[in-house]
């Protein structure tokens, strides 16, 4: 064998290892919010292992409801690690398979240029600030407002200011774009997929109650789990988390510590 030909086999070693006896189909079950990241993610994986990925999106409780309807999938991507708790729970996904891939922080997201000029809390007390967020109840991101209110001393003066309480995330950002709203808490990155429309104020750490996590795991349904493990480990190696940091997301777990303590 010859020198350039050894050197080949090499550099292919490590395409080989990630795709070694890979289904020739995997199924997703992600959240809508992932969308961006898991469609580059996906294309890569195709290209590199020849296996087609088909993917469902939805909200992190309704593709999880939807797996466990169809018993089957191969892969469940949840938005918040209180999706995956439930997941867990309810014995839809391979525990032990559990990775977290990216963090979201809450905070306040007003219209681009921040016309009502809100740069705190305590603006969101203000007389006359419509402010909105998502139902406490059935997502995180609406339980962490409601304590950041608290923890603050501002859960009245606030609460008052509240018109609505959204299904998720995403409606929050319609009413927000729409001009229905002022100010509305959420996840960071919703700005980064709306750089046009809205813009962050970011809260100082030692306000900020808690951080969601992106995690991936195989689902319990496979039938196909070292193939479903294998994307697993792409979606969270350092390729895969590059292309989550590109849209918005955050990647490291140290960073997050600037942002929450």
């Amino acid at each position: 064998m010859t020198m350039r030909k050894l050197l080949v086999l090499l550099l292919m070693l490590p395409l080989c290892s990630s795709c070694f006896q890979a289904a020739s189909e995997l199924s997703v079950f992600a959240a809508a919010g992932a969308k961006a990241a898991i469609d580059e993610i996906c294309q890569q994986y195709e290209e590199q292992c020849g296996v087609t990925v088909s993917v469902t999106y939805g909200g992190g409780g309704e593709v999880l409801s939807q797996m466990m309807l169809a018993k089957s999938g191969d892969i469940y991507i949840a938005p918040e690690q209180s999706f995956m708790e439930k997941a867990i729970a309810k014995g839809a996904v391979i525990a032990q398979t559990v990775k977290s891939v990216a963090y979201m922080i809450p905070v306040i997201a007003v219209e681009k240029g921040n016309p009502k000029n809100i740069n705190s809390l305590a603006d969101l007390a203000k007389p006359g600030v419509q402010v909105a967020i998502s139902r406490p109840d059935t997502t995180l991101v609406g339980q962490y407002a409601l304590e950041i209110f608290q923890k603050a001393g501002l859960a009245d003066a606030i609460g008052e200011n509240i018109v609505t309480h959204a299904a998720n995330p995403s409606n929050l950002l319609t009413m927000l774009i729409m001009g229905q709203v002022d100010a509305i808490v959420t996840w960071h990155y919703y700005a980064y997929l709306n750089p046009d429309d809205i813009e962050n104020i970011y809260l100082p750490a030692e306000q900020v109650t808690g951080i969601a996590e992106m995690q991936v795991a195989v689902s319990a349904y496979s039938q196909n789990t070292k193939a479903a493990q294998r994307f697993v480990d792409f979606t969270t190696s350092e390729e895969g988390k590059a292309i989550f940091k590109k849209q918005g997301y955050i990647v490291d777990s140290e960073e997050v510590k600037e942002y929450w303590h």
